[in-house]
């Protein structure tokens, strides 16, 4: 992309807590977009303003750093202050901006067609309490990243020979390895749990997350859990001090690894080593009643609930989160579009392709702020389980979840 110079020099990058949003014509962007993706906002703020639905508004576009704009947000919208527009934030921020009272909710602006061209579970991230508060712009989701010449045949089918290919790929002697994972970052593993029948939060009958239905005590998520464990002991494929990321990282990068558990924020390394990847999914492990299904984290764009130009606010929102705005975010920066139509004529594009297919799998992040109360107490429960074989996991899973409830309880 050329750069746009004059738009990049206009730009503030002031963080802007008095920046108003009642300027006659004009709409006030607050953007965490940074270097070449930066240029590429700036110009797409250019082009809306030349369109008919701009109706002439001019954009002032503010840079805001990602963990500061949720707060100032809050601050700044109930005085008339603050942006209309935020591009972009994080879905499992909604619930706290939702319950602040400062988002719009945006189910009437979305069309039928943009609808019908996202994954529901990209719009279901955006849901709170029925309503949804954010229109999605791209995903991210973890899936299995293999080197092709250490797996020319890709990934196996079936769970019992994706358990027998690593195996003979494995020489923990030598440092090599034919799968790895972060197996004590439940972030990572939902995936799994998911697969057995674990799961986060239940929900209630309008689909929103049931905070006292907490699913990760449950046969499943012990299954799932143990399973996790005999990567270790039983199948040997991931020992202990083999879980830390920048090992695997560096493993994969000096092609020592075979299959790695991983997301698309690696992609740029991968390349630079010039590794021949390919990007799938884990075949369904024995006894689980699913598939694998990742976690999936989504980016959007949110109208602040005070603007006095939500007509044209909008309308800026759509046109950043167009099909063709997607696949020039792609190309620029490598995030992945959730627009279908996006995915398929970027389909030549492995990462696209491939993480696509896990964010389709994927299961929002609970986006309520209790969510904030089960980090701790599961992974705390996950690590202590593959720390020993004789670990009892359904045990240390029911303490972890009468730690979440206990602190869900106490706010």
């Amino acid at each position: 992309m050329k750069k746009v110079a004059a738009a990049v020099a206009a730009l503030s990058l002031a963080l802007a807590a008095g920046a108003t949003v009642q300027g006659q014509g004009k709409l006030v962007i607050w953007t965490d977009f940074a270097t070449e993706e930066l240029k590429w906002f700036s110009a797409a703020a250019d082009a809306f303003e030349k369109t008919p639905q701009a109706k002439g508004a001019k954009l002032e576009i503010v840079a805001v750093p990602l963990g500061e704009n949720r707060d100032k947000f809050i601050q700044s919208a109930p005085k008339g202050e603050g942006p209309d527009l935020i591009a972009t934030i994080p879905h499992d921020q909604i619930g706290q901006l939702a319950s602040a009272g400062v988002l719009e909710p945006m189910d009437k602006y979305l069309t039928v067609a943009f609808k019908a061209d996202v994954a529901d579970s990209s719009l279901d991230a955006f849901n709170y309490k029925g309503r949804t508060f954010g229109i999605p712009m791209w995903g991210e989701a973890v899936a299995l990243i293999y080197n092709k010449k250490l797996l020319p045949g890709g990934i196996p089918k079936t769970w019992d020979e994706f358990i027998k290919v690593a195996q003979s790929l494995t020489n923990a002697e030598k440092q090599q390895f034919g799968y790895l994972s972060p197996i004590g970052i439940q972030y990572h593993q939902h995936g799994y749990y998911r697969a057995f029948g674990g799961y986060v939060f239940g929900k209630n009958k309008d689909g929103s997350l049931n905070i006292n239905d907490i699913g990760l005590a449950n046969a499943g998520s012990v299954k799932a859990a143990q399973m996790l464990a005999d990567m270790r002991f039983k199948w040997k494929l991931i020992p202990e001090g083999a879980e830390d990321d920048q090992l695997q990282t560096d493993l994969f990068l000096k092609g020592n690894l075979a299959m790695w558990l991983n997301g698309p924020w690696k992609m740029a390394d991968i390349k630079k080593a010039k590794i021949d990847y390919g990007i799938g999914l884990p075949p369904r492990p024995t006894g689980a009643t699913q598939d694998f299904q990742p976690f999936l984290g989504v980016r959007g764009v949110v109208m602040n609930a005070y603007s006095k130009q939500k007509g044209v606010t909008s309308e800026f929102a759509k046109f950043l989160v167009s099909n063709a705005n997607q696949i020039s975010l792609n190309k620029i920066g490598g995030r992945l579009p959730i627009s279908k139509s996006a995915v398929r004529q970027l389909g030549k594009d492995p990462v696209a392709a491939g993480f696509g297919a896990a964010i389709a799998k994927g299961i929002p992040m609970p986006n309520i702020p209790e969510m904030g109360q089960v980090w701790g107490p599961w992974g705390d429960a996950q690590n202590l389980i593959i720390k020993s074989a004789n670990a009892n996991a359904a045990d240390l899973l029911a303490k972890g979840v009468d730690q979440i409830k206990a602190a869900i309880n106490k706010k």
